[in-house]
């Protein structure tokens, strides 16, 4: 794009005289939270350029590997949760290129999509939920290119209606909106947006913010419905995405040194931008910037700067709502583990979260069960069973444990028809037993019984019939028989019991015919 090299040599010049304009110290206790976050950034002025990434405090980290790909003036970072990769704007020292960078230490590779031009880009979007990735060319009048995250086809977004003059120099994405925003460097004072659905689009209106973007850092909070973006000297201010105009955020006590690139964590209210101007010079190398007034900044103490910018931060998952337990209608033994919800990514403003993957264990009265660690499970024993559920993803991780189900041993529910067997002497009596496992559990081999009193055991003979195992909720029928010897006569009473499970015995009357 036909202005890039005169603005990169401003930003060149401008390193040295504003060095010494740092010496905040930080005002903020990272070390009191409760989730592990990890902040990457591009360092525009090393040889070559890299992309480097330390702890939130700064400790730590180092430098990504890239393999043995170049990396020249990056220009805007995103990350997809899904695939662990970190797309950054930049060139080669012969073309143009976006570089997908595999955070699990494998290396790096350029990404392209039939379809989707790539000149000169700044500014990368990345929509996690409609897989696609969104950039600026600067070439020319520029364009805003998109494409499927897997590479399978790409374009360019319908701008009409919208400012498209040298769009520059990052870009936002808003999904829950359906728009991508840019700032044009060749029509000062202009924040336009396309429309994701690619019906056009249109500009915002800055009334109430004293400054003009610069186009050096532009993020979306989607909840808030604002987009906020850089400008001035040092200056961050916003616009309503519904049109009636912004305003300026107050960045007294922040550390900002001419920034490129600036995040938005909106659950807490605190913003990242990437301190450019100060070159090689860890201090507050990260400029932090507290909405509800305040900030400080980041210095890293291990990792590298030079010329940092594009901040992402990506955090361990936070769990917000438990899993749940789930029982099969058919078999409530077989129980299935719901992942539970999480908090999302909020690609807007370029922090990550959602988890990438997740584990389970289930235990039973509080107790881990070895080798249950699928999402579903097959209880063989009674008592209470919970699941935990563990989100992991390239930070870290966290765990959330499910209430409690509780798995009845098997208990079986006799049902005798008839009540009263009549039978002639020297015959035999029958009767129909059902047997019902009310229990959650299978039975073992039952065997069902009539239980002849002491007083009748010369008169009536009887034998068990083996109805073998139950299924929970399941009902099996069998046939007793009774043989009624010549020399009964009366009624007897007799109990009819399941044996080989839990279950109480039912009445019934054996009446000898004359």
């Amino acid at each position: 794009m036909h202005f890039v090299s005169e603005r990169r040599d401003h930003r060149l010049a401008a390193v040295g005289s504003a060095l010494i304009a740092l010496a905040f110290v930080a005002l903020l206790a990272f070390a009191g939270r409760a989730q592990a976050e990890t902040i990457y950034w591009n360092n525009y002025l090393a040889s070559p350029s890299n992309v480097a990434f330390a702890d939130i405090s700064g400790s730590g980290g180092g430098v990504l590997n890239i393999g043995g790909n170049e990396l020249v003036h990056p220009e805007g970072m995103a990350y997809d949760t899904v695939t662990n990769r970190l797309f950054v704007a930049a060139e080669t020292a012969t073309a143009s290129q976006i570089l997908a960078i595999n955070l699990d230490g494998s290396g790096a590779a350029p990404f392209t999509a039939p379809g989707a031009p790539i000149g000169a880009p700044e500014g990368i979007a990345v929509d996690p939920v409609a897989r696609k990735i969104y950039w600026e060319n600067t070439e020319g009048e520029g364009s805003i290119a998109w494409a499927n995250l897997d590479g399978s086809a790409g374009g360019t977004l319908n701008t009409s209606g919208a400012t498209l003059s040298g769009p520059c120099c990052r870009i936002a994405i808003d999904p829950v909106g359906g728009r991508v925003y840019w700032v044009n460097f060749g029509t000062p004072n202009t924040l336009s947006y396309a429309n994701l659905n690619n019906s056009g689009g249109g500009d915002l209106n800055l009334t109430g913010s004293t400054f003009a973007p610069d186009g050096h850092g532009i993020l979306v909070d989607s909840a808030a419905g604002r987009v906020y973006f850089t400008g001035g000297s040092n200056e961050v201010g916003y616009a309503n995405v519904n049109g009636s105009g912004g305003g300026n955020v107050s960045t007294t006590g922040a550390a900002i040194n001419e920034p490129y690139g600036i995040t938005l964590d909106p659950s807490i209210g605190r913003m990242y931008l990437g301190n450019y101007s100060n070159g090689p010079t860890p201090t507050n190398a990260i400029g932090v910037l507290n909405l509800g007034g305040g900030g400080g900044g980041i210095t890293p103490t291990s990792a590298p700067v030079d010329g940092p910018q594009d901040p992402v931060i990506i955090k361990s998952p936070t769990g917000t709502g438990a899993p749940a337990i789930t029982q099969d209608a058919a078999n409530p033994a077989a129980l299935s583990c719901s992942t539970g919800s999480w908090g999302a990514d909020y690609p807007g403003s370029f922090v990550y979260q959602a988890p990438r993957s997740y584990g389970y264990q289930w235990l039973l009265n509080g107790a881990a069960i070895g080798g249950a660690t699928a999402s579903t499970y097959a209880a063989t024993q009674p008592g209470s069973y919970t699941c935990t559920v563990t989100a992991v993803n390239q930070t870290g991780s966290a765990s959330q444990t499910s209430g409690g189900v509780t798995i009845n041993a098997a208990s079986v529910k006799l049902t005798v028809k008839p009540k009263q067997a009549k039978a002639k002497a020297g015959k035999l009596a029958k009767f129909t037993v059902k047997a019902l496992n009310q229990g959650d559990l299978q039975t073992g081999n039952a065997k069902i019984c009539v239980k002849v009193p002491k007083k009748a055991k010369e008169v009536l003979k009887a034998k068990c019939t083996s109805i073998g195992k139950i299924a929970a909720r399941t009902t099996k029928t069998a046939k007793l028989k009774v043989k009624v010897k010549p020399a009964a006569q009366g009624s007897y009473k007799v109990k009819i019991q399941i044996k080989g499970t839990s279950g109480k015995a039912v009445k019934a009357t054996i009446k000898v015919l004359g």
